[in-house]
């Protein structure tokens, strides 16, 4: 992967004309595609596989004319469709570089704290760190001069969380983030800049409307974790922090820990190649 970066920025720095680098990769994926038909079965497997996580993982999404094919492939997450969020915790941060491409040298860490309020709503804090280190950027093509107009990680950061969700604080952001609202997420939009071989997190607060679903004397709250299509996956940690008194009856995944201090909390530990649902039943 690092050699075939290396060649395309190669491509993209000494080919002539316009856009060479991606005229490159066309030509490029078309034979790949036509000599995948001629190849062995066991290496044929082999590439399917690939394929299939590569769609897993959203590297590679699909779409077609055909409307039967489209829900089908949308079902299997293969469309980089966002899902809604409606009816339960939702949390999805969307990184668009407005520099330099050096975001495989850029570590993203994220961390979601969020306490269930005895009306079912939400008080929730996401926190985005990001690492870059000059270490893990010297290997890369994209931050080598020449090959970018400035050296620092500028990003417009996109955090779309659940619907009708209110911001009510941010820390460490050099600008007031921009509040979009629509059917299905409330995003909050906002540039900010990681510095070379240096390090930052900033940090969103915010309360949702009543989100925990009752069945009896159940209680329900779910959390989609949705990845970026296109990124590496990441760390995330959530904590929730459950209402005083009630008791756990269920939780996927397995907490990593749980204790309670006046109320219970527990914490999750997961790794965003692919979207995770968090889901906890409990008891008031």
């Amino acid at each position: 992967m690092n050699n075939f970066r290396d060649v395309i920025y190669e491509v993209r720095a000494e080919g002539e004309g316009d856009l060479p680098h991606k005229r490159f990769l066309a030509d490029l994926y078309r034979q790949i595609l036509a000599d995948w038909e001629n190849i062995d079965r066991e290496r044929s497997a082999d590439l399917l596989g690939a394929v299939i996580r590569a769609l897993q993982e959203k590297h590679i999404m699909l779409y077609f004319t055909d409307d039967q094919l489209n829900e089908a492939v949308n079902s299997l997450g293969w469309s980089g469709a966002q899902t809604p969020g409606v009816a339960h915790d939702y949390l999805l941060v969307a990184d668009a570089n407005l520099g330099n491409k050096s975001n495989r040298s850029v570590i993203r860490e994220l961390t979601y704290d969020v306490e269930i309020k005895a009306d079912g709503a939400l008080q929730s804090r996401a926190t985005v760190a990001y690492d870059y280190p000059a270490t893990l950027a010297a290997n890369d093509p994209a931050v080598k001069p020449g090959h970018y107009n400035f050296i620092d990680y500028v990003n417009l950061m996109q955090v779309f969380v659940p619907v009708g969700s209110r911001l009510t604080d941010t820390n460490n952001l050099s600008f007031a983030p921009h509040i979009i609202a629509n059917d299905a997420h409330t995003i909050f939009v906002v540039q900010t800049e990681v510095q070379y071989n240096s390090g930052e997190r900033f940090q969103f607060y915010y309360t949702t409307p009543p989100l925990v679903e009752r069945f009896g004397p159940y209680n329900r709250y779910r959390l989609l974790l949705q990845k970026q299509p296109g990124m590496i996956g990441g760390a995330a940690s959530v904590q929730v922090k459950l209402p005083p008194g009630a008791r756990v009856v269920n939780a996927s995944p397995a907490p990593a820990a749980s204790y309670s201090l006046d109320q219970p909390i527990l914490e999750f530990r997961v790794d965003l190649v692919t979207d995770q649902w968090i889901e906890v039943i409990y008891t008031e």
